[in-house]
């Protein structure tokens, strides 16, 4: 259908995958879940803002209007290394994020 979905987990004390590489103007589906204890995520200058809990699935949909780099930091305490948990989200133009995936199963912000 043209959407791309996100598998993430968050596991004291990161995000994996750590750097989310992302279509602008398509369909977003992230589906998330901790392996140990809560963990939120808020991704910079956009609405989202979710809870990871361990033993549950959190699935939300989303799109990003333009490419730009984003912050993806833990707001929930996590414990001692929770100031250090954060990830990386790069958005960029569609047809380039296509053209990667057509040669890759898994894309990374890392070419």
């Amino acid at each position: 259908d043209g959407s791309v979905t996100v598998r993430l987990v968050g596991n004291q004390y990161s995000f994996t995958p750590q750097c989310l590489l992302l279509p602008a103007d398509t369909p977003v589906r992230f589906r998330g879940t901790s392996a140990d204890v809560v963990h939120g995520f808020n991704i910079s200058e956009t609405n989202i803002n979710v809870m990871l809990e361990p033993g549950y699935i959190s699935t939300f949909k989303t799109s990003f209007k333009k490419p730009g780099d984003h912050v993806m930091p833990c707001h929930e305490f996590c414990g001692f290394g929770h100031a250090a948990m954060w990830a990386h989200v790069k958005v960029i133009d569609k047809a380039a994020f296509f053209a990667r995936a057509s040669t890759a199963s898994r894309l990374s912000c890392v070419k």
